[in-house]
């Protein structure tokens, strides 16, 4: 879930003791400054004015906190916010002049005072100052009611960035140990090694290929994000060191998108434990086996469909690998993200779509 889409504890704790003092405030003063000489009926008024006031006031926080504050939090919509907010001030003023035609306002209860002169006979009196005083509280009041919002939500980001930057460590690491095992770096050697005297251009390619690797292992990943374009290549390089591995009864098919646009950008290292995983479980030597993979934008999603028959030797599918990027994609993409597993008889179907995010996105504003 998206920290704009809640309200934290901390902020509904906060908000509850104010309004509860506010409506407590009333009884506390007629408590401390009650005199018997005062008429009983004028006091009834005078609560029911005071409370009047407190709820007019706690009907425009409730509007303001739960209906206008998410359309500039979680929308960022800066202009129908104001209009909303001006609307709702000017809705207020006129409802609090319609039920107080002397314009004094009743927001707390002073029993010294004496009871107020009666209206005008010829309407309301034009605006005073104590019109200013009500305008100025409620514009105080929605402020003081976005500023602690954005307190807290600034916070929760505080927070959510530094558990994602702690997970995307552990994942880095977690990865290097658990996906790039020295197994698969000892045969690509190996391979590349036996290259050297029957191909020797393509072993020359395979070691730089290796070499790009692991410098994107060790430094790019490091990123929040990382380019679709630079997440492909990756991909390609890690195939193609795979096929060194292989003999033509595994059958590889690559389908992506010839513009992968640089601008759009992924979380690191979501694509890779899915395709080790299908080449760890789905390759049976001497049998032809597929690993079908292929990678669109649709409809603002980025899709990515990893496919690949399952080996004669039973194997519990998913592991650190999978558990580990499942953790980093609820942290970065929150709900806006789905991971369908199909485990068959004689297939594995996995399918991430991911929502089209794009480099601009998180460059810093002006």
């Amino acid at each position: 879930m998206s920290i704009f889409n809640k309200q934290t504890k901390q902020e509904t704790v906060i908000y509850t003791v104010v309004w509860i003092v506010l409506f407590l405030s009333p009884l506390v003063s007629l408590f401390m400054n009650y005199d018997a000489n005062l008429d009983p009926d004028w006091i009834k008024r005078s609560l029911m004015d005071t409370y009047g006031s407190i709820m007019a006031f706690f009907i425009v926080f409730l509007i303001h906190n739960h209906v206008l504050a998410p359309i500039i939090v979680k929308h960022k919509r800066i202009t129908l916010y104001l209009l909303c907010c001006v609307a709702l001030v000017a809705v207020f003023q006129l409802a609090q002049c319609a039920r107080q035609p002397d314009g004094r306002p009743m927001t707390t209860l002073n029993m010294s005072e004496t009871p107020p002169p009666p209206p005008p006979p010829n309407g309301p009196p034009p605006i005073d100052k104590h019109d200013l005083s009500i305008f100025f509280i409620v514009v105080l009041m929605i402020g003081a009611n976005l500023g602690v919002k954005y307190y807290f939500i600034n916070e929760e980001e505080k927070k959510h960035l530094a558990q994602l930057k702690e997970q995307s460590l552990k994942q880095e690491l977690d990865y290097l140990r658990y996906q790039i095992n020295p197994h698969f770096i000892m045969n690509t050697l190996n391979n590349i090694h036996a290259l050297v005297d029957i191909d020797p251009e393509q072993a020359k390619d395979s070691i730089v290929d290796m070499s790009r690797m692991m410098r994107y292992l060790l430094y790019d990943s490091d990123n929040q994000y990382v380019s679709l374009n630079n997440a492909v290549i990756f991909l390609k390089k890690y195939l193609n060191l795979m096929k060194l591995r292989y003999t033509d009864q595994v059958n590889i098919n690559l389908d992506v998108p010839d513009n992968t646009q640089e601008d759009i950008v992924l979380a690191p290292l979501v694509f890779i434990p899915f395709v080790e995983n299908a080449f760890k479980h789905g390759v049976t030597y001497g049998k032809p086996s597929d690993i079908d993979i292929d990678i669109e934008k649709k409809n603002g999603r980025l899709i990515f469909h990893c496919r690949n028959t399952k080996s004669n030797v039973k194997h519990e599918f998913g592991g650190v690998g999978i558990n580990n990027v499942t953790k980093r994609l609820e942290l970065i993409y929150g709900n806006d993200y789905s991971l369908d597993i199909q485990d068959g008889d004689t297939t594995y179907d996995v399918r991430l779509d991911l929502p089209v995010r794009r480099a601009a996105d998180f460059q810093p504003k002006d």
